[in-house]
């Protein structure tokens, strides 16, 4: 009988972790997918420097939660993510202000994906 309440015991204890771990996927990854899709609109209606300082800003949150996304996260999505980054930096270096902006909004729709993926809906803490 001791083993039963163990294993439930268990059991709650992971169901309440993962459900954790949803929450905190969706707050980290929300505002990076904001900043980005702000970024592509000052891209190309607003000041550049702007929007450029707003990716960067994007790809400072991303590496800070980079560690704790690749523990619970598929690693394919996250290398896109990295390889757009590379790319954003290039077109802000060069001023390639449409294709900044287009790299940015692909990012945005990553990392919403990525987001989406683990955000707390039934069918994702089973």
């Amino acid at each position: 009988m001791a083993r039963g309440w163990l294993g439930a015991g268990f059991l709650a204890f992971f169901l309440l972790l993962s459900i954790l771990i949803s929450v905190a996927m969706d707050n980290a990854h929300l505002p990076t997918e904001k900043l980005l899709e702000q970024a592509a609109e000052t891209a190309l209606t607003g000041d550049f420097q702007e929007a450029v300082s707003k990716g960067m800003a994007a790809k400072t949150r991303w590496e800070q939660q980079w560690n704790g996304t690749a523990t619970v996260a598929d690693h394919s999505p996250m290398d896109t993510v990295d390889a757009l980054f590379a790319e954003m930096e290039i077109y802000a270096r060069t001023e390639e202000k449409p294709h900044f902006a287009a790299c940015c909004q692909e990012l945005a729709q990553q990392v919403g994906a990525v987001a989406e993926a683990h955000r707390f809906r039934w069918w994702n803490i089973l």
